[in-house]
């Protein structure tokens, strides 16, 4: 299967920058919130289409390759405005200039119209390393170029010209004159010049369940659909990585035969690597884990979750006990995950409980007849034994709460204690699946030694752990060598 390229900065952007024409955005937000690094990747995506020019006002040439390693093997293809001496001359005429005539002052304007609210600047100022930024722009035309100022404020102090007048004079000449993309930083997440610009994005720091997230907001971008508002985002080694909804329904199991992760230091593992470390090693024998799904988790991803663990055990030749969430049949969840598994080892290592009236495929080794009037009755651990005799231990067993509670009521966790207390003594595992909503979540979070939570951030997926605390992960997926696709990525 091959891999399209990712593209790390949200997909509107992207768009809006490569469409027809040039445009302008605004990315604003206070100190450290992620702009430069933001601004550097999106010279690093556009790099095959755009000519890009980086004028940095504040921070040197060596503090940048310090800080953003990265950006050495980049370097060819990203050209500094500083580069361009006042003596350099322009290789073709700059007839659309007008914007930075009236800021040099070239243009005559009686001082009582500038006190009405024209330019108050002196005659002739000098503006080299502007002037540099337009013969570097005019050297490609007709080629669209991609310029990165940052940041728009600290350029206008050391011109001593107003942002807005400064902002205006780039719209005009380079923007609109010259076709040009370019990118302001903006050193706070004031608003008032979010009018000058043709799109608007809003970087922030905020807090979720006591651990730290950052986001960036779409909060305008004009001729283009912003699909999704809000995108969570991380940084990591000079770069970031922006999280899209879109990517989460490109999930799928694996068609190929399922490569099983084994265990390490006596965990067992959960069928997905990112996960395993950062459970340090996998699940403990003998342990109760529960899943905290929150509102508007992707069906993909709690799918993905089953799957993984189940399919893993399969692959080793140990049992497992699955109870679906969704009160997914048995025939729907065997073809689910039949592609990465030989359908014999699936029949014959897995049990999948279904109400004896309800049983469509009869005679399938791996349905699990109950009455579903009381789980006590149903689930006991020696008739689960007898029924996986041929398996490998330990056994694993996943239930969907859901599913649970719509079989036995709102006294489930009463009705399992004593199946709970036999997993453990018999060093077996057994994973809760459960919404938010469930009447049983705060019954299990008492009986769990491992508490995980999925919630979901405007398009993105977060996975964090409450025991053991974890910070957020973002989840996606990403095809691995070993285990599921389900891919983990902190948000520093």
């Amino acid at each position: 299967m091959g891999k399209e390229p990712k593209i790390k900065i949200p997909i509107e952007v992207y768009q809006f920058f490569t469409n027809p024409g040039g445009h302008s955005l605004i990315v604003r937000g206070n100190a450290g919130t992620g702009k430069t690094t933001f601004a550097l990747q999106t010279i690093e995506e556009l790099s095959a289409i755009e000519k890009s020019f980086y004028h940095s006002t504040r921070v040197s040439d060596m503090s940048l390759l310090t800080q953003f390693g990265w950006l050495k093997d980049k370097m060819e293809g990203i050209e500094r405005s500083d580069s361009f001496s006042n003596t350099h001359q322009a290789s073709s005429p700059a007839v659309k200039r007008l914007g930075l005539s009236n800021l040099k002052g070239i243009k005559s304007v009686p001082v009582e119209v500038a006190k009405g609210g024209g330019l108050s600047i002196s005659i002739g100022r000098d503006l080299g390393e502007l002037e540099g930024l337009y013969r570097g722009i005019e050297k490609h035309l007709p080629e669209k170029s991609l310029v990165v100022i940052d940041s728009i404020d600290a350029l206008a102090e050391k011109y001593n010209i107003s942002c807005s007048k400064l902002l205006s004079t780039i719209q005009c000449d380079i923007v609109e004159g010259y076709g040009s993309n370019v990118l302001f930083v903006l050193e706070s997440s004031n608003t008032d010049l979010d009018y000058l610009g043709d799109g608007v994005v809003n970087f922030s720091r905020t807090e979720f369940n006591r651990r730290r997230i950052r986001e960036l907001e779409i909060l305008k971008l004009r001729g283009c659909e912003i699909q999704q508002p809000k995108y969570i985002f991380t940084l990591d080694k000079g770069r970031i990585q922006t999280f899209g909804y879109q990517r989460l329904l490109e999930s799928q199991i694996p068609k190929a035969t399922w490569k099983p992760i084994p265990d390490i230091n006596d965990r067992v593992s959960c069928g997905i690597k990112d996960l395993d470390a950062t459970l340090t090693g996998g699940l403990e024998r003998g342990s109760i884990t529960l899943i905290e799904l929150g509102q508007g988790v992707p069906t993909t991803v709690s799918n993905a979750l089953e799957s993984s663990l189940v399919t893993n055990f399969v692959a080793l030749g140990r049992g497992v006990l699955w109870v679906p969430m969704r009160k997914a049949s048995a025939d729907s969840v065997r073809a689910r995950i039949a592609q990465s598994l030989q359908t014999e080892e699936f029949d014959r290592l897995v049990r999948i409980p279904e109400k004896a009236d309800q049983i469509a495929s009869v005679g399938s080794s791996y349905v699990l007849p109950i009455e579903g009037s009381s789980a006590s009755f149903d689930f006991k651990w020696q008739n689960i034994e007898f029924s996986l005799a041929s398996s490998k231990k330990p056994l694993l067993t996943v239930m969907g709460f859901d599913t649970m509670h719509s079989l036995y009521g709102n006294d489930i966790c009463d009705q399992l204690m004593d199946f709970l207390a036999l997993v453990r003594r018999n060093q077996g595992i057994f994973v809760a699946m459960a919404p938010t909503s469930s009447a049983s979540t705060s019954r299990l979070e008492d009986l769990a030694t491992t508490r995980l939570k999925i919630d979901r951030i405007g398009g993105t997926v977060l996975l964090y752990g409450e025991e053991p605390f974890t910070e957020c992960y973002a989840l996606n997926f990403d095809q691995k060598e070993v285990g599921g696709s389900v891919s983990l990525t902190p948000i520093l």
